[in-house]
């Protein structure tokens, strides 16, 4: 499996291999919905709360007497009929969280990367050279490589100083991952993967010695 490459400048220096070990898995598409919707869950918060009839404030009062007056029997104005009330069956606090077990993670990761290699939807880019702050840098760097405008990207670096952060934070339809802490949603559902030379060695060696095929 190849992909393109590109200088520091943006400029296409030719192309490289993809590491079987990550780029070469069988792509199951299964896995990856199941590794999407874990992480989805788990960025979930869970603190949803509706008060009920008995923590709504007020209503202590009957609203009028039980006969004699036409209306319909009511014995408080915080029952779910009314206005202001409580409600019924609303959501609780709870935790959406799931535990994938590390092994299937990380397959499903491999499992994305292999689909975006085979979509070439992977782009490898020589690490560049920050001296300053500068998205305008940055983003000519992208730009240069055909990815801006028109494209999501997802730019995977590994142990990027400050200055790299900064300058790449505030184009509006790029994300910034380290190698050492992707998610399959951003992976997955951005249209370009964009991995300077540092982190394909950083994942050619954490997957080190993984087959080829799932």
């Amino acid at each position: 499996m190849k992909a393109q490459k590109f200088d520091a400048t943006g400029k296409k220096s030719g192309e490289v291999n993809l590491p079987a070990s990550v780029f070469g898995a069988d792509v199951n598409l299964k896995l990856i919905h199941e590794i999407i919707n874990a992480e989805n869950r788990n960025r979930r918060q869970g603190t949803h709360k509706v008060k009920t009839v008995a923590e709504v404030s007020g209503g202590g009062k009957k609203p009028w007497r039980q006969k004699g007056t036409g209306n319909a029997r009511q014995g408080s104005t915080r029952s779910v009929q009314w206005k202001g009330g409580g409600i019924s069956h609303g959501p609780v606090p709870r935790d959406y969280s799931i535990r994938v077990p590390e092994k299937k993670r990380r397959a499903g990761l491999r499992s994305v990367l292999s689909f975006k290699a085979s979509k070439e939807a992977i782009f490898v880019l020589a690490d560049p050279e920050v001296a300053e702050f500068s998205t305008k840098k940055m983003h000519g760097i992208f730009k240069n490589m055909g990815a801006l405008p028109g494209s999501t990207i997802v730019f995977l670096t590994v142990g990027a100083d400050e200055k790299l952060r900064r300058s790449v934070s505030n184009i509006p339809v790029l994300h910034h991952m380290d190698a050492s802490r992707m998610n399959a949603p951003e992976l997955y559902y951005n249209s370009r993967v964009v991995i300077t030379e540092s982190a394909l060695a950083h994942l050619e060696k954490a997957y080190a010695g993984v087959g080829a095929k799932s």
